[in-house]
């Protein structure tokens, strides 16, 4: 009775001691997080070696890791890093770490690798939002847009909560010249995204892709990927002044488009200068989808049709719609950014409104 007692009284104590460690190099590696959030990767890096110390076996630890190494630049060591978590078949980290050592490989120039390595990863942990996201920007760097737009597309079926998705499917279909397609792609963004610096690069892009305003030399900043290979491709290089793509495509005649666009050009040329170009992107934005709603019918099929159209006709239909092109703008017109802060009470009803619909109690 005596030995059982000693035994049941060690492994208590071992138990304890067990959990007292663990929530130590969880202490540890949370310290570490904070400080990589605070951009102090190096510090970030030294928290997560003494949680090593404490316990070898921590992937949490060597995963953090190779997240600073990331933002530190030091590619060889995030993939040194993400490797070991990979191979550790830790289910929870998994997507993560194949999505760290992808964008090192591509940023070390191994873009082929870094596509055939998220294939493995989609192959072992099945679809995954970050997965396909990550493809779909690799092929996108290569300049293989039919596959970024199916891995794109699959990443925004996936989770329709992430800005960048719809960000990199608005380059992805301008660059293949659907340039109504990515309009509407640019406002999803925005709606999810309206005040970064990549938003106001992206309303910029969208103005241009609507005509509303002349492209100039130097193409706008684009997130995800180099300035110099853009201009080496001439990527979103457009002018105004020239005819876009007219083609019928998936049912999508822009002709129609494009002649709304002119014709709402044409008729406000007599607005004062202050205010140009805001009425501008909202009238012509506006006859774009009156344009899109005339011609949706049940025959036309895609997300574009069953989704975009009639999301953004519900909107430009309702009480809101100055109010939602206030809110887009809001990080490329200093009036559009002043109105918010100068109407609480309006913004924040558009806001239930968009979150709730027409029935806000429910």
């Amino acid at each position: 009775m005596k030995t059982i007692v000693l035994s049941l009284f060690f492994s208590i104590f071992v138990f304890s001691l067990l959990n007292a460690q663990n929530n130590n190099v969880q202490e540890i590696i949370q310290q570490g997080v904070e400080l990589h959030d605070a951009a102090e990767y190096k510090k970030a890096i030294e928290k997560y070696q003494e949680a090593l110390k404490i316990d070898p076996k921590s992937n949490q630890a060597v995963y953090e890791m190779s997240l600073s190494y990331l933002q530190l630049k030091d590619y060889k060591k995030a993939s040194e890093y993400s490797t070991k978590v990979i191979n550790s078949n830790n289910k929870e980290l998994s997507v993560g770490a194949y999505a760290v050592k992808s964008e090192a490989l591509a940023e070390m120039d191994m873009i082929d690798e870094a596509i055939q390595l998220l294939k493995d990863g989609l192959q072992r942990n099945g679809d995954e939002y970050l997965l396909h996201f990550n493809l779909a920007l690799n092929y996108y760097k290569k300049r293989d847009l039919d596959n970024a737009l199916t891995h794109v597309k699959r990443a925004i079926d996936l989770d329709k909560t992430h800005s960048g998705a719809y960000l990199l499917y608005a380059y992805t279909l301008n660059s293949k010249k659907y340039w109504v397609q990515s309009i509407f792609s640019f406002q999803m963004f925005l709606l999810l995204e309206p005040d970064s610096q990549r938003s106001k690069n992206a309303f910029e892009e969208m103005l241009q892709t609507m005509r509303v305003k002349p492209a100039s030399d130097k193409p706008v900043e684009r997130s995800f990927i180099q300035q110099q290979l853009m201009r080496n491709q001439g990527e979103n290089n457009q002018n105004a002044s020239e005819i876009p793509p007219l083609s019928i495509v998936d049912g999508l005649n822009r002709n129609f488009v494009y002649s709304a666009i002119t014709h709402t050009l044409d008729s406000l040329t007599q607005i004062s200068e202050n205010e140009n170009l805001y009425i501008c992107f909202k009238e012509v934005n506006e006859a774009i989808l009156k344009v899109l709603e005339k011609e949706n019918n049940s025959s036309k099929e895609g997300i574009f049709w069953n989704f975009y159209v009639p999301f953004f006709s519900y909107i430009a239909n309702s009480e809101y719609y100055d109010i939602y092109c206030r809110y887009i703008s809001s990080s490329y017109f200093p009036e559009s950014l002043a109105w918010w802060k100068n109407n609480p009470n309006k913004a924040r009803n558009f806001i239930r409104w968009f979150e709730k619909g027409d029935n806000p109690d429910t």
